[in-house]
């Protein structure tokens, strides 16, 4: 049974801080990758020596947390890429596989900026988690 996106975050604390998108597998070498929080953006750099293969392209785990497949706009500098979602341990986890040329290859891939552990359209979208957390005083009674 598919799980919705609800039911996947649901019962997540401060999930925010450590459910970030990696690359799973590179075809060629890894010049930067980084996720800006405030941006909800992923970013990734490489450097091919020849277009991927068929079987063994770029790999990027992308977390339905930040990057829901119909919330998720990518860019890349060439080739195709396709959002797969596998199941492991009983829960979706979604693939973004790149297939690119050879040379200096960049994707970025933004995502939807979450609202106290909502998912917020953007023409809704005031401030940012991160936003909200560093305006929080804490204050002991």
């Amino acid at each position: 049974m598919k799980k919705t996106e609800d039911e996947i975050i649901r019962g997540y604390r401060a999930a925010e801080a450590y459910i970030r998108p990696t690359p799973i597998y590179t075809a060629g070498d890894l010049v930067s990758s980084g996720f800006d929080l405030r941006e909800c953006t992923f970013h990734l750099s490489l450097t091919a020596r020849k277009s991927t293969d068929q079987d063994h392209p770029t790999e990027i785990f992308l977390p339905i947390y930040h990057f829901p497949r119909e919330k998720t706009n990518i860019e890349v500098t060439g080739g195709k890429w396709t959002i797969t979602t596998e199941i492991v341990v009983e829960e979706p986890v979604q693939i973004l596989k790149w297939w690119h040329a050879g040379g200096d290859q960049k994707i970025s891939i933004k995502g939807h900026k979450r609202k106290r552990g909502a998912v917020v359209e953007q023409e809704e979208f005031d401030e940012s988690y991160l936003e909200q957390y560093k305006r929080m005083i804490c204050t002991m009674m």
